[in-house]
């Protein structure tokens, strides 16, 4: 007798050969016995008839790696159907950490602004630890008492996890860990043996392998020498682990150059021999429209193809929206963060920005290089280029992208903004691409692709502000990449050739092994879908929607989502390299 029944459904299985209507008997957490089980009984039956079996989904760039601890349910996943995620990516890990540093990362704000208060830095990312552990406490109750990987996943054990994560070790916590607070610098021989030594660790511990992040902001990675991060990659590589980095978009002097970051880290990973998994790629500062955008997609991928010729073993992730950041940003506010603490409210701001000298003030503090954000000397870091207006009460201003409105109007573009808060200090902006929508396309239709949502877990409606004027929520795509990804594409590809780019294919790039497919003996991570129900509200009036058409949710054997109920099943894992 079978613990779980499932009867009837189209079994697409992940591996993309065709569906056949069958059934799937589970035992504990494992799929027993695929087929025709109709003279088979359980304890439990589901009714699949007209509904897809599919395995559970799988994240490939997630940064649960913190929300973990403190919202492990991970409804945002399983309600799209993701039974697992991979976390620490872009350098970002929790576990290594040392006594001095306290590595923040893109979900804590509020800890970063009690431990280190900065009214210009959006979000400091090496603080003092000590003051950064009593944040910890004050702000979500973690109790931070963790040193190596293994204890920060027995921490994560401990908690009533409801789906899956696999995580990488971050190397610029690895390097934290070695160095404190002077890690922006070259490391010394002696400290380079240190982190090897603390890469085997990890890696022994259980890390699916090693994330870098290269970005300016994403200290210390940007100071990691490339012969220094090879050594890292060849231990790797000794573990068959995977190489993922979020690689530099700019060159030495500031100038866009995503291309040359492509190139750095698939060198690394051609130098090492690793495999490698090119983290969110995009074409943001690569093009200034639609036909520029495309072009450079092709361009990328082009780049990836010969790299796979010369026999570099390479995949990637992408956002499946062009509508898409890490939060959401409910008030423009949250862009002058600034001067709304400074203002006290953004009424208050509103109301300063009419007067003359307030306003002068603002242009001196952000010409002196204080908030790169409002500098429109440097696009790649300003909001301008990436920002469109989407709420507004003057009509006439919705829809139009930040930089070209300031041009169309002859305006610096500070002054725009200040022009435009001044108006209406409700006003709401996304990070939306309208001309990148044939070039995300283009990108996530490819083979070596595979979707994600550089999201993390929580409640759809979390605030990770500093206040309710400097609200920061998740963005859509933590609820609905997966469902936005089926839909958009179903008429492109084959339902199995979807499956098997958000099942099978992460699995095996990132050696999750028995899952993300269907077969005996595999963990019974499962989803019954209505393939005709699916929706994504991530580009509906109301985003804060959990999407359509998945029925059930079963993770190691355990139904976890029954029709969008939530059964806290707690049935989750830290999963642990060889050892899952």
């Amino acid at each position: 007798m079978f613990d779980i029944l499932i009867r009837g459904g189209l079994i697409v299985d992940g591996t993309g050969k065709p569906g056949e209507v069958g059934d799937v008997g589970i035992v504990g957490d494992r799929i027993c016995a695929i087929g025709d089980l109709s003279q088979q009984s359980a304890k439990q039956e589901i009714l699949a008839k007209g509904k897809v079996i599919t395995p559970g989904f799988i994240d490939p760039h997630s940064h649960s790696d913190l929300s973990v601890l403190f919202q492990p349910s991970m409804t945002n996943y399983l309600m799209q159907g993701v039974t697992t995620v991979v976390g620490g990516n872009c350098g970002h890990s929790y576990g290594p950490v040392g006594e001095e540093l306290y590595r923040s990362a893109i979900i804590d704000p509020k800890v970063a602004f009690q431990a280190d208060p900065s009214y210009f830095t959006m979000t400091s990312l090496l603080l003092p630890k000590e003051k950064a552990v009593k944040a910890l406490k004050e702000q979500y109750g973690i109790e931070m008492d963790w040193h190596s990987f293994k204890e920060y996943l027995d921490k994560c054990d401990q908690q009533p996890l409801d789906g899956n994560i696999a995580s990488l070790a971050g190397y610029s916590a690895i390097r934290g860990t070695v160095m404190g607070m002077d890690c922006c610098r070259e490391a010394t021989e002696e400290e380079i043996l240190k982190m090897e030594e603390l890469t085997r660790q990890c890696l022994e511990d259980g890390a699916f392998g090693l994330s870098t992040g290269t970005d300016p902001q994403y200290v210390p990675g940007p100071f990691a020498t490339f012969d220094e991060t090879v050594r890292m990659l060849k231990i790797v590589k000794d573990y068959d682990g995977i190489f993922a980095s979020h690689t530099r978009n700019t060159d030495n002097e500031g100038k866009p150059d995503r291309m040359g970051g492509y190139e750095d880290m698939l060198k690394q990973a051609m130098a090492a021999g690793v495999r490698a998994n090119v983290s969110h790629v995009h074409t943001l500062g690569m093009g200034i429209d639609e036909k520029t955008n495309a072009e450079a997609a092709r361009k990328t991928l082009a780049y990836f193809e010969e790299m796979e010729k010369r026999g570099c073993d390479l995949s990637y992730d992408v956002i499946p929206s062009p509508y898409s950041m890490d939060m959401t940003v409910p008030y423009f506010a949250t862009f002058l963060r600034p001067f709304v603490l400074m203002s006290g409210s953004r009424q208050h701001l509103s109301e300063n920005f009419k007067v003359p000298d307030f306003r002068k003030m603002i242009h001196t503090v952000v010409e002196a290089g204080h908030y790169p954000f409002l500098d429109h000397r440097n696009l790649m870091s300003s909001i301008y280029p990436i920002l469109t207006i989407s709420r507004h009460e003057n009509a006439a201003h919705i829809g139009k992208n930040l930089y070209a409105y300031a041009e169309e109007r002859k305006q610096n573009p500070l002054d725009l903004v200040m022009d435009l808060f001044a108006e209406d200090c409700d006003m709401g902006a996304e990070m939306a691409m309208p001309g990148a929508v044939e070039s995300n396309d283009i990108l996530c239709m490819h083979r070596l692709a595979m979707p994600c949502s550089d999201g993390f877990t929580g409640d759809k409606t979390m605030n990770f502000g500093l206040n309710e004027d400097i609200q920061m929520t998740p963005n859509p795509m933590n609820f609905s990449f997966i469902i936005r990804y089926l839909t958009r594409y179903q008429k492109q590809l084959p339902l199995e050739a979807l499956i098997h780019r958000i099942t099978q294919k992460p699995a095996e790039r990132f050696g999750i092994e028995k899952r993300g497919v269907l077969e005996t003996g595999a963990y019974a991570d499962i989803v019954i879908l209505d393939r005709e129900q699916l929706h994504s509200y991530d580009r509906d009036a109301d985003v804060f929607q959990y999407p359509e058409g998945i029925d059930y949710v079963l993770v190691n054997g355990v139904v976890t989502i029954d029709h969008k109920h939530h059964t806290q099943a707690a049935a989750g894992r830290m999963l642990r390299k060889n050892r899952q």
